[in-house]
């Protein structure tokens, strides 16, 4: 919540999603007039996710559920929710939709929390989701906090090829993360974490490591979170090419320059 951009790749049964929505919810409750939007890019299963993952948030904390509006005159209370869309309206005037990249188009919002955001692609980020986000947060007052982290993005997926959009955005989030550490984060875990609070089990996950018919950068990608081979649309296969890369000269250490030793190696 205290960043930007805020990059999350983990395996699956991480509670990845649980935990981006409690950062929303609680981020749309201290700050009065927020309009965040949860993206993915099937509207269907986000919709149910976040329909789950919001009433496993308020079971575990009922004083949350006292946030949200009981009634009002423009007959926004609550929760609404179909098959088509998932929001919350909380007395503060703040507000959470849940969308699909397809139907977000023309809407306008303070944050954004992107769903197994390796699914979305250059386009739809660029051109509709990116720019709804160009409105600042206006407090109760009327006044803008400039040390807030306006029109802040939280990605959260498990890692895909290294060839798809998003991969990119990885990696420029963590680049600046060194440059500008207050604004940018950049994070990432196996499956060590979830499998020691028994989120996963070993069994299954020692079966799929050892099958024949699960690849090494599938494991990788799923178990693993590393951000390995290429997609199926890809015009060169890595695994071709890697053949092909062989070392001249191996240097495992620098080599002294006898004709000028104040060389720099």
């Amino acid at each position: 919540m205290r960043y930007r951009y805020h990059f999350w790749t983990a395996t699956r049964a991480t509670s990845k999603s649980f935990t981006a929505y409690l950062s929303a919810l609680v981020r749309a409750t201290l700050l009065p007039n927020s309009t965040l939007m949860i993206v993915s890019d099937t509207k269907g299963t986000v919709i149910k996710i976040a329909e789950a993952k919001f009433e496993e948030i308020f079971r575990h904390w009922p004083l949350l559920r006292n946030e949200l509006k009981t009634r009002s005159d423009d007959g926004k209370t609550g929760i609404k929710s179909s098959s088509n869309y998932y929001e919350i309206y909380l007395k503060n005037n703040s507000m959470i939709s849940v969308i699909s990249k397809d139907t977000s188009r023309g809407l306008r919002a303070t944050g954004a929390v992107l769903e197994e955001c390796a699914l979305i692609d250059e386009v739809p980020f660029n051109e509709v989701i990116w720019p709804q986000m160009n409105i600042p947060r206006v407090e109760v007052d009327g006044t803008v906090n400039p040390e807030e982290p306006a029109a802040s993005q939280t990605f959260i997926t498990t890692a895909a090829e290294r060839t798809v959009f998003m991969y990119s955005k990885l990696i420029e989030i963590t680049i600046n993360a060194v440059l500008r550490p207050k604004e940018y984060f950049s994070w990432g875990l196996s499956y060590e974490v979830p499998l020691h609070y028994g989120l996963l089990s070993k069994q299954t996950l020692m079966d799929q490591r050892y099958s024949t018919t699960v690849s090494e950068d599938s494991f990788a990608r799923e178990s693993l979170s590393i951000w390995s081979g290429n997609s199926s649309d890809a015009w060169l296969d890595s695994r071709r090419l890697n053949k092909h890369r062989n070392l001249l000269k191996c240097e495992r250490k620098a080599q002294e320059n006898p004709t000028n030793p104040n060389t720099y190696y």
